[in-house]
């Protein structure tokens, strides 16, 4: 184990986040949240960083102010289902059209989705911290939870 991994689970053991991944053929961990105390949201990262400055930010979600998961599932989508979301800013038409062309080759692609699990006494305080980190959260609904498959 590298210097670099030891010092990131020392962080993590320490920290109020708990990251959870899945591997392809897990069942959908979404059927066993209580809904009714936890509240579910989707992280994306529009931004253009690089893998580094990625690697930082995600380190700083360890020290998020209160107890919660990260859970990363992989999933298998259309290419162009990646842009439904995707802010229409000033490099949406760049992207949109690499997606256009790469869906030309590929119709399905293997991606991850990241999902933040937290008590809802927390999530407004973890909300904020995550949006100061550039990320986009969206909530996602019971329904719209249960339609997600790991692939």
């Amino acid at each position: 184990m590298s210097t670099t991994q030891s010092h990131y689970l020392d962080q993590q053991q320490e920290a109020n986040l708990m990251i959870k991944s899945f591997v392809k053929g897990d069942p959908s961990p979404f059927p066993h949240i209580d809904y009714s105390t936890t509240c579910v949201y989707e992280l994306t990262d529009y931004t253009l960083r690089t893998p580094l400055e990625k690697m930082d930010v995600f380190n700083r979600l360890l020290d998020l102010p209160h107890p919660c998961e990260v859970w990363i599932l992989p999933v298998t989508e259309e290419a162009t289902s990646l842009l439904k979301d995707m802010p229409k800013d000033e490099t949406y038409e760049k992207t949109a059209a690499l997606f256009s062309m790469l869906s030309s080759v590929k119709e399905q692609i293997e991606t991850d989705r990241t999902f933040l699990i937290a008590h809802r006494e927390y999530c407004h305080d973890i909300i904020r911290s995550l949006e100061n980190l550039g990320f986009t959260i969206t909530e996602k609904t019971q329904e719209e939870l249960q339609t997600i498959t790991i692939a």
